[in-house]
């Protein structure tokens, strides 16, 4: 028999958990159910959660990165000569792997301890609100983001094949873009010319699936670990996009208003 079939109602009534939560404000039905979830043995654990150890520090570091990655892609003639909404849809489409890539390239590290949604009984019990503000990231997209910086640095990647690398990650077509075909044809250089530059089999292999990797980051996650706990949930993007506007100078005032 299931521990969750354990005890029968006279048991449930008798207990001291149940004299604390006929208090709450709570429909009772509700109340039982969290409680016979959370105590039973037999419950799933629930997905660890972890946040940076020292946020602002962290914070600081991501965004001089990105900073610098804005620079950068600035200086790369076929990305300024776009249209504005579509160099803001490429910039909002890219930012989190070119980020990651920029702290390989830059050599940062983080390092993260462990937090953990609190459960609906504890909320009960302390009267805490609801709703918890921006609990944490799972570790397991941490720890895969933690193992790409490491393997990363391992292939001691040039400055050119970081040049091609990010080429070919910003130049990533999206949805709605008025030069699609253009910018299909520039991801398609900059992989050829990375996989040309290399000049062997094995490494071309492994830069492949550096790019691979970076392709399929997930930029909540990024943002979760890197911004959110300085900047709040709501204003990631916002954040990002003030950056990539002080590398245009006065030209975020004609454009600040596109897609925002």
């Amino acid at each position: 028999m299931s521990c969750c079939d354990a005890g029968g109602e006279d048991t449930a009534r008798g207990s001291i958990l149940y004299s604390i939560l006929r208090g709450a404000h709570c429909p009772q039905q509700c109340v039982e159910a969290a409680t016979a979830h959370r105590l039973c043995s037999c419950a799933p654990d629930r997905a660890k959660l972890v946040v940076t150890r020292a946020p602002q520090i962290v914070f600081k570091a991501a965004s001089e990165v990105l900073l610098k990655t804005f620079r950068f892609v600035k200086n790369v003639p076929c990305f300024r000569g776009l249209p504005a909404e579509d160099q803001l849809r490429l910039v909002r489409n890219s930012w989190a792997p070119l980020l990651v890539l920029g702290m390989v390239q830059d050599a940062v590290d983080f390092d993260t301890v462990e937090t953990q949604r609190h459960s609906l009984l504890h909320r009960i019990l302390t009267h805490a609100p609801t709703e918890i503000q921006d609990p944490g990231v799972p570790v397991k997209d941490v720890e895969g983001i933690q193992m790409f910086l490491v393997k990363c640095r391992g292939l001691r990647i040039s400055v050119k094949e970081y040049a091609f690398l990010k080429g070919a990650i910003l130049f990533s077509p999206v949805t709605e873009l008025e030069c699609r075909e253009y910018i299909q044809a520039l991801q398609r250089e900059a992989e050829r010319a990375l996989y040309e530059h290399v000049r062997t089999v094995h490494r071309g292999s492994r830069l492949r699936a550096v790019l691979n990797t970076l392709r399929a980051t997930d930029p909540d996650a990024v943002a979760g670990l890197f911004f959110r706990p300085v900047t709040g949930t709501s204003s990631t993007d916002e954040h990002v996009l003030a950056m990539f506007y002080e590398q245009w100078g006065d030209r975020d005032k004609r454009t600040s208003h596109v897609l925002i």
